[in-house]
């Protein structure tokens, strides 16, 4: 599970424990999360509805003080292994979802986009140097029309971070 917090001053109350509306056992929701204003994203890497580990990512939207599911997020390629899910970023309309395990652990990056209540996959993002092991997505975060990727593998675990830019 994952819990949301309420600062009032000084003090941190918790406000929700959000769950999965499909959670089973070794689904590890959780895994990462991001906030922005009245929308939160939970990823949980050991989802299996795509195969073993394929993983998946929740989005939560607020009213008043409850927090309900709008969303669950796939990717549109997913596998056995990808964990999609591993790390998770939300700003406003756009979120970003990594998914490490793709292509023997290449990784990539997944951009989804809201309108009203849903959410579709817009892009997948890659590293033009992509090769395995590399893990691409392990970290990632969106903020307006930027996005970065971490790639903690590249040039023998030295890592690099890439940065994507929406055009349009």
């Amino acid at each position: 599970s994952a819990y949301i917090f309420v600062r009032s001053d000084t003090t941190w109350t918790q406000q929700a424990k959000l769950t999965a509306s499909d959670a089973a056992a070794g689904d590890e929701f959780g895994y990462s999360v991001s906030i922005d204003g009245d929308y939160a994203i939970v990823g949980s890497t050991g989802d299996d509805d795509d195969g073993s580990d394929s993983g998946s990512a929740y989005i939560f939207v607020r009213s008043g003080t409850n927090w309900t599911e709008q969303a669950k997020l796939t990717a549109s390629d997913a596998n056995a292994a990808d964990e999609f899910g591993i790390s998770v970023s939300i700003d406003g309309d756009y979120a970003i979802v990594g998914a490490h395990g793709v292509n023997d652990y290449t990784g990539t990056a997944y951009i989804f986009k809201r309108d009203s209540a849903a959410w579709t996959q817009q892009a997948k993002l890659t590293a033009a140097d992509a090769a395995e092991d590399h893990e691409f997505g392990n970290s990632v975060s969106i903020d307006g029309d930027y996005a970065i990727v971490g790639d903690y593998g590249v040039n023998d675990y030295t890592g690099a971070a890439y940065i994507f830019k929406r055009d349009g």
